[in-house]
């Protein structure tokens, strides 16, 4: 596996490993995937020896003392073999001095959780009542 940072794949890679994901909301817009990549402070890939994207990660970020991450993927057939790991710790590695926030969309108790929440609290992520923060959103 090789990680790339700020390489940001072409949009058919892109659109076929969100495909893979089920992240319809960026592949039913692919314009707006393209427009996503190229406002993202870093984009992170991973690709297996073949030169197939396999993980992607991208950040929103200020550089300095907030570093959000925005997406974190895995194509299915790629996981559990530490894709996800070493995207992450990249973008750590990179902004060691700043604040790192993710939001997940995977409730508590179901499946993509019982998954998803233990990875974070492994790197180092804790709930944001763990750190005296609220989390607030709005969707048009």
């Amino acid at each position: 596996m090789r990680i790339t940072a700020d390489e940001t794949p072409g949009l058919d890679r892109a659109l076929a490993l969100y495909d893979a994901v089920g992240w319809t909301a960026y592949t039913r817009d692919p314009d707006r995937l393209a427009r996503s990549l190229a406002g993202s402070h870093s984009v992170v890939t991973a690709w297996d020896d073949d030169g197939g994207l396999v993980g992607l990660a991208r950040t929103v970020s200020d550089g300095e003392s907030i570093c959000y991450i925005q997406d974190l993927l895995v194509h299915p057939a790629s996981r559990r073999r530490g894709v996800a790991r070493a995207l992450l710790e990249e973008i750590q590695g990179r902004y060691a001095h700043c604040t790192f926030l993710a939001l997940t969309t995977d409730a508590a108790g179901t499946e993509d959780a019982e998954r998803s929440h233990p990875f974070y609290r492994a790197l180092g992520f804790r709930p944001h009542d763990d750190l005296r923060l609220a989390a607030f959103g709005y969707r048009p």
